[in-house]
């Protein structure tokens, strides 16, 4: 999983999402450069992508499947 794009990860089809028109960059880099609510409130460290990619963070793959029942894309409209 850890060399899939963000949107293949979250199964987005939104083919308008930033995420896909800079794809060299990770989707938290991108959350951090928007001048919204979305970088202030760090909530990239809790989705799926972030866990993921980040390798910082040991799940076992119970958790991992339980958190990819509940995710939502930050970037999604």
């Amino acid at each position: 999983m850890k060399n899939l794009a963000c949107w293949e990860i979250m199964n987005c089809h939104d083919e308008a999402c930033v995420a896909r028109t800079m794809p060299e960059k990770e989707c938290w880099e991108i959350v951090a450069e928007l001048e919204d609510y979305r970088a202030g409130f760090n909530i990239c460290a809790d989705c799926l992508v972030y866990v993921v990619k980040s390798g910082s963070v040991v799940l076992s793959d119970q958790e991992i499947a339980v958190m990819a029942t509940n995710k939502a894309c930050v970037l999604a409209n």
